[in-house]
């Protein structure tokens, strides 16, 4: 019941023809003379020119026939139809899927998903007879050493917390639409790297039984000129990559041969004149994906045999937790530890002790700091009061024979020195744990940590200080009050 078509390819890429104008430059001379389509699938890219022969006016026209799962416009029905295939298999078959959408240039058009997530899933839930309950989101801008959930508050959640519940949650394919309409694309704009968007499907079949399907979407920018990107799909058929990145190690769950999940790879194609250099790039990236995923696949086949009984254990134990309501988010807390062609058990303790030793200072430093200020302001509070007496003193009563000891209160013994003291003393510890780690093996990791954390600290200090500054205020409305009775008595 849910196994999926065996003629059904679970990793498919498509090249995407993407232009304002749309068909505009179709029956361009500018297009026809740089790639030629030949169906929905080939097409013929132009090589660079030749050298000019002796006798003939213009060098020979040379093409490269490139081959791909599809090729179109987004809107194109072969492409919307590979697109709600790979749905399908999700909801039907209960699997989780990916969908990578590959481009030159950040777009914040949300057509292609509002499409897919909202008109194909409610064409879905009314075929299966099935009733959406919750969509969940997470949205997390990805990039070198670093993942930030633009949904979670506060802004900078540390590693090692982010398996938490998801930023967004809506109840319909409606409220998703006009989140990812109006709000995602606010959220895009402040991001600096990369995006990761995970969907979580909540639904009832006509059993009343629940299920829950997750998609991952990974909109990869500035794709003429990804290295990273090239490495990730040249290292799939080998089985491990040599060097990688955090997108990378995302990807790689997407892309596990051994238990395979849907897949779709969407290279965007700029279609115009001025653009002709991107689109030979995005080109030869789209083939190099192709050709490698086609040869992971055959040798994965070949091999098959050979791992056949683990991957039923496997497929075992995945089923028997299905019922679980955890969410099949990569663990972010780790991302940079599955590097495994360079990090070992030994890195893993290490990486962990860091972590403990940062967060260890970072707690006693935020507790010396609330400290300082509450112990500083409410000097400040006490002299501001001593000066207000002053003021108002009958001059009298500043000849008193008594000496003038009960003119003045005496202040509070606590010593605003020493809390200074102790927190200019965590501050200097801190900053020297931050030069220590920097010259460690983990130092770019433990970096942004640290950063992170000053961050922290330094919101923490504004809200304080705005915090004390209010009490400070309103301390002093009320002294002044609780005064004046008696000056005006007198």
């Amino acid at each position: 019941m849910n196994r999926p078509p065996a003629n059904k390819k679970d990793h498919v890429v498509l090249v995407a023809l993407s232009d304002s104008r749309r068909r505009a430059y179709l029956d361009d001379q500018s297009l026809e003379s740089d790639i030629r389509l030949l169906d929905n699938k080939s097409m013929l890219l132009k090589m660079p020119k030749a050298t000019k022969a002796a006798n003939s006016v213009e060098p020979p026209r040379y093409y490269r026939h490139l081959e791909f799962d599809g090729i179109g416009y987004e809107f194109d029905s072969h492409i919307r139809t590979e697109l709600g295939d790979m749905l399908g298999q999700m909801f039907r078959h209960r699997r989780n899927g990916s969908l990578l959408r590959i481009s030159s240039q950040r777009n914040h058009n949300p057509s292609l998903l509002t499409r897919l997530l909202v008109t194909e899933v409610d064409s879905l839930m009314v075929e299966m007879r099935c009733r959406l309950k919750a969509i969940n989101v997470d949205y997390f801008d990805v990039r070198k050493f670093d993942m930030l959930n633009m949904l979670v508050q506060p802004k900078g959640v540390p590693k090692r917390r982010r398996d938490s519940p998801s930023g967004k949650s809506v109840s319909s394919t409606k409220e998703l639409s006009q989140w990812l309409t109006n709000d995602l694309a606010l959220l895009r704009g402040r991001g600096i790297g990369d995006d990761y968007l995970h969907f979580e499907f909540v639904y009832r079949d006509s059993l009343v039984l629940e299920h829950r399907v997750h998609l991952s979407v990974f909109h990869i920018f500035g794709s003429e000129n990804r290295p990273d990107l090239v490495e990730f799909f040249t290292s799939l058929p080998r089985g491990r990559q040599n060097g990688s990145t955090l997108m990378n190690d995302c990807l790689k769950e997407s892309f596990d041969f051994k238990s395979p999940t849907p897949a779709v790879v969407l290279f965007e194609l700029p279609i115009a004149p001025d653009l002709k250099d991107s689109r030979r790039k995005i080109l030869r990236m789209a083939d190099v994906a192709y050709g490698c995923l086609d040869k992971a696949r055959k040798m994965m086949s070949k091999s098959k045999p050979a791992y056949q009984s683990s991957t039923n254990l496997s497929k075992l134990s995945r089923s028997s937790g299905a019922g679980s309501s955890l969410r099949s988010v990569p663990d972010i807390s780790l991302a940079h530890l599955r590097r495994t062609a360079k990090l070992s058990d030994e890195d893993y303790n290490g990486l962990a002790c860091w972590y403990g030793r940062i967060d260890s200072k970072f707690a006693e430093l935020k507790l010396a700091m609330e400290q300082h200020f509450v112990d500083l302001y409410q000097r400040k509070s006490l002299d501001l009061r001593s000066e207000i007496r002053s003021m108002n003193q009958d001059p009298s009563e500043e000849n008193d024979e008594s000496g003038g000891d009960g003119v003045r209160p005496q202040r509070p013994p606590r010593d605003l020195q020493s809390s200074s003291r102790i927190y200019s003393m965590l501050k200097k510890d801190f900053k020297k744990l931050e030069t220590e780690a920097e010259a460690t093996t983990y130092a770019p990791t433990l970096k942004v940590y640290i950063r992170t954390k000053n961050y922290e600290l330094s919101e923490a200090e504004k809200v304080l200080k705005q915090r004390e500054m209010e009490n400070l205020r309103l301390g002093l409305i009320q002294y002044i009050s609780a005064s004046e009775p008696s000056i005006s008595g007198d």
